[in-house]
């Protein structure tokens, strides 16, 4: 996976332009997306991160497609970009729930830059505030395995066949 050689390859600098473009705009859009698809969830009382699913997906077919010849640092740059698309999605789900009126208090409240780290574990915080229940359990050991799943179908996905 990480080998030594992998990293003394040659890296074209229009693939890692390209990559970058791709990257960034899939972490942007795909985050914002699936923030707004979690705030359609939340209305709807399923508390289970597909974010974390779609992020890994949109951005690996992404980077994929976006070098010609292989190196070890896309697939790198994949995880980097799928980790902070959770802000983004994060920043999409808050205003799919509070609507773009809130705007100035989501920019302006600190949980928007912190809470993001979270994501899988926020039942936990859930249930550590308001009390034990197994359905919220149930969720939070999914979200975690959703989380886990997410990093290796990114890096498995933005790697190709190479």
């Amino acid at each position: 996976m990480f080998n030594k050689n992998n990293w003394q390859q040659p890296i074209y600098k229009n693939d890692l332009k390209t990559v970058l473009i791709f990257g960034i705009s899939a972490m942007i859009l795909g985050g914002i997306l699936s923030g707004l698809l979690e705030a359609l969830l939340y209305d709807l009382q399923i508390r289970i991160s597909f974010c974390l699913l779609l992020n890994a997906v949109f951005i690996g077919f992404l980077v994929k497609k976006a070098y010609a010849s292989y190196h070890i640092l896309y697939p790198t740059l994949a995880i980097i970009f799928y980790f902070f698309s959770f802000f983004f999605s994060d920043l999409g789900r808050n205003v799919g729930i509070l609507g773009f009126g809130n705007l100035g208090y989501i920019f302006t409240s600190p949980q928007t830059y912190y809470y993001f780290i979270i994501i899988p574990f926020r039942n936990l915080i859930y249930m550590i505030n308001y009390g034990f229940d197994f359905v919220l359990l149930l969720f939070l050991l999914l979200n975690i395995f959703f989380y886990i799943l997410g990093y290796i179908s990114v890096y498995k996905l933005s790697k190709g066949r190479n």
